[in-house]
């Protein structure tokens, strides 16, 4: 079942606001469209679980989508939880469509395009900080 329901971010919603009502050739407008861009990309991998999660028996699973908790003065979040008698799964997910690289001796994640590295924080560290 799920419980809490994956909503488009708020950040989404302004920046597609945002670039509505801004003339077609306002200076900023680029940098906008980037932002918009990459963070919709992010919420689509988000969504792209859900599908796979759909064959679950709803009966037996508690599905938090995009869940924001709070661990003593700071919070985080989750992108999905999954919780069923036995366990509690989180899932994080991320929409990289090129080839990565987990850097265990930077904790870092690198993404390779066109020959070209980006680093990343690593996610596996991200999901064991969650898990504590």
């Amino acid at each position: 079942m799920i419980v809490k329901k994956r909503k488009v971010p708020l950040a989404i919603r302004k920046l597609r606001a945002l670039a509505c009502r801004l003339p077609p050739n306002h200076p900023k407008i680029p940098l906008i469209m980037n932002d918009l861009k990459k963070r919709e990309a992010g919420y689509k991998g988000e969504c792209s679980i859900d599908f796979p999660l759909s064959f679950l028996e709803p009966k037996s699973y508690f599905i938090f989508h995009d869940l924001r908790l709070q661990d003593q003065s700071r919070f985080f979040q989750l992108d999905t939880l999954l919780i069923s008698k036995k366990y509690a799964l989180i899932i994080e997910v991320k929409n990289i469509l090129v080839a990565i690289y987990f850097d265990p001796h930077f904790n870092q994640l690198i993404r390779t395009i066109e020959g070209k590295e980006t680093a990343f924080p690593d996610s596996i560290i991200q999901v064991s900080r969650q898990e504590s």
